[in-house]
């Protein structure tokens, strides 16, 4: 079946999920279409939603807090979507097009034109996969194996018999929790008892020597798992398949240490941060030049230090701790390559434009993505962040803040170590976040010499200079927004 979803556009995680439900319902034989794979553009946003909800056979309501305000109140494409609704529902009352899934915990869960229609909660993200199951059932119009069978009625014709109570129990169904295309990635356990021991470590310093033993093993365990895998196999044909697994893989090699270094890189003193900045050199691989497809697979044996950066690197940032910064981008040194000199971390990871190949898009959910390792990252670190923060759009936005500094600061040091025309790293605030430009601009200019980033030693401590590489950066993001057709 061609199923439309229609949702509201309410938060980049909000956007993620719908999409993840999208890839799902394809890979389990439902024909979803969505904006954010089916409109491109220029096109006419308003045509686009009433060809869709018109031409499917099902339409699939993604009922968050936003999109049953919006509904409720006529705002926006969700109240066009209405209008296009509230009308086949006037002229079909029995239809089954229409089937809301909740996702906003208030109440009412659906918006009033869909009256009291019953909808599939997908509230609880621990149960995704059985929500996910009714949806598909539901589309694909195929019975709960759980209805028992009719039977017979248990008396004869003079009235004679006994009633059955309790029914045998059926046979498996064959039925089981869809299968993603590609390696399924584990959920995030629980390290509630390590972090809680980690900040008593950083609140209450006996000596650093307490620190160390705690995040060093975790550091080498990490460093372990990833020298003792295949994951350093560059003789392999790079595929989608194995792409995401190596990626899970590594996720799951670095997933203890994101979370200490998110804590510690954020709450730590600088001396203590020390520690921190040393664990995250750990889990930079120097892979040595071998196998037919090196120069593919080394980007991705790289992605474990880009990971751990990130997780330090936003949690830095958000609180000014500047000093860390320098540490793990400029102090933390390693190599491109085995017997080559070492240069800045910031350097080696993104050498080569390492993070801005098109077979990043292989990873699951980010093939129409403009900077899919960035998304990725930010949605897969997100429970990292939570340890210092639960809201969801300041993590949003330290994330994007970091990355433009990242940018800043990679075109800084690469502007001296070479004369090629001006490159750096960028992320989703290319699109999204154009005024952080004119934002940092303005913190040069108003505060001077006293601008934290100069103070920590950044840009050659030259307010001159970081409004130089602000410019430069600007002009960059403007050429790849207008080749990536962004306007």
């Amino acid at each position: 079946p061609k199923v439309f979803i229609s949702y509201s556009h309410d938060s980049l995680p909000h956007k993620q999920w719908v999409l993840k439900l999208a890839a799902d319902l394809r890979t389990n034989g439902v024909d979803a279409v969505i904006d954010q794979w089916d409109l491109s553009p220029g096109e006419d946003i308003p045509m686009f939603m009433e060809q869709g909800l018109k031409s499917a056979d099902r339409v699939v309501t993604v009922c968050s807090a936003r999109y049953v305000e919006r509904a409720n109140n006529g705002k926006g494409g969700v109240g066009y979507e209405k209008m296009i609704v509230t009308a086949e529902l006037i002229e079909n009352l029995g239809t089954k097009k229409f089937v809301p899934i909740v996702r906003n915990g208030d109440t009412p869960p659906v918006p009033t034109f869909l009256g009291y229609r019953l909808y599939i909660d997908f509230e609880d993200d621990a149960k995704y996969p059985t929500s996910l199951e009714a949806l598909i059932r539901e589309l694909l119009d195929i019975p709960d194996p759980g209805k028992p069978p009719l039977g017979t009625s248990p008396f004869d014709k003079d009235g004679r018999g006994e009633v059955i109570v309790g029914a045998p129990p059926l046979p498996p169904s064959g039925v089981h929790e869809p299968v993603e295309t590609v390696a399924v990635e584990e959920a995030t356990p629980n390290y509630s008892s390590t972090i809680d021991k980690l900040k008593r470590l950083i609140s209450e310093p006996s000596h650093a020597l307490n620190l160390h033993e705690l995040v060093t093993p975790i550091a080498n365990n990490a460093r372990g798992a990833l020298e003792a895998s295949d994951l350093v196999n560059y003789s392999d044909q790079p595929t989608k398949d194995e792409l995401v697994r190596r990626v899970y893989s590594m996720n799951r090699a670095t997933r203890v240490l994101e979370h200490v270094l998110a804590v510690g890189c954020h709450w730590a003193s600088d001396e203590q941060s020390k520690t921190f900045v040393k664990a995250v050199s750990r889990v930079a691989l120097v892979p040595n030049p071998e196998g037919r497809f090196f120069e593919a697979w080394t980007n991705v044996a790289r992605y474990p230090a880009l990971r751990a950066l990130y997780a330090s690197g936003v949690a830095a940032y958000s609180n000014e701790a500047f000093g860390v910064l320098h540490r793990l981008m400029i102090d933390t040194k390693s190599r491109v390559r085995a017997n080559e000199p070492e240069l800045p971390l910031l350097l080696v990871l993104h050498h080569g434009a390492a993070f801005a190949q098109s077979y990043w898009k292989w990873l699951p959910g980010m093939e129409k993505h403009y900077a899919p390792v960035s998304d990725y990252l930010e949605e897969s670190l997100r429970p990292a962040f939570r340890e210092i923060t639960s809201d969801d759009e300041e993590i949003a936005l330290n994330f994007d803040r970091f990355e433009l500094f990242q940018a800043l600061v990679y075109g800084d040091l690469s502007g001296r170590e070479s004369a090629v025309g001006f490159w750096a790293p960028l992320g989703s605030f290319m699109w999204r976040r154009r005024e952080l430009f004119e934002n940092v601009r303005k913190e040069i200019e108003q505060e001077g010499a006293a601008w934290k980033p100069l103070q920590a030693g950044f840009f050659a401590g030259s307010k001159q200079r970081a409004i130089e590489m602000v410019t430069a950066l600007a002009e960059f993001t403007g050429r790849v927004r207008g080749q990536l057709g962004i306007w």
